[in-house]
């Protein structure tokens, strides 16, 4: 469970079979993500198909990057993608999900579109392709 406290701490409570662990913290200065009404907000998925949670952060001017997990925090991470800022709350053009949407144990990117057009972009490693639309809802 990863959680995320209004002073901007996220903590990582491990899954113990029966409970959750009392948690660590892994990371601060997170409070103006908690909401995407300040700088942006985060997402969380294996993007590096390791197994373990890495931490997405989507700012309001539109930009993209991964922080990868290292086991006890975040890495600085790395800019995979922008032009996403009418993607931010909903209200713009639509919004973003990730997921493994391929099978690879790799989380992609998914654009569900105000139209109904839902789009996959595959995550390639180090950003997201140009994606190809899957479906009209």
């Amino acid at each position: 469970m990863l959680v995320h406290t209004k002073d901007g701490n996220i903590a990582v409570r491990t899954n113990r079979g029966t409970h959750w662990d009392s948690g660590k913290h892994w990371s601060g200065g997170w409070d103006l993500f908690l909401t995407w009404k300040d700088l942006g907000r985060l997402y969380f998925a294996d993007v590096d198909g390791d197994g373990k949670a890495d931490m997405l952060v989507h700012t309001k001017d539109g930009n993209i990057a991964v922080r990868t997990n290292r086991g006890t925090h975040w890495d600085s991470g790395k800019h995979w993608s922008g032009g996403w800022d009418l993607f931010i709350d909903g209200t713009g053009l639509g919004v973003l999900w990730f997921g493994d949407a391929t099978g690879d144990g790799k989380a992609d990117m998914l654009v569900h579109t105000k139209d109904g057009r839902v789009a996959v972009r595959t995550n390639r490693n180090t950003y997201f392709d140009s994606g190809k639309v899957m479906i009209t809802l």
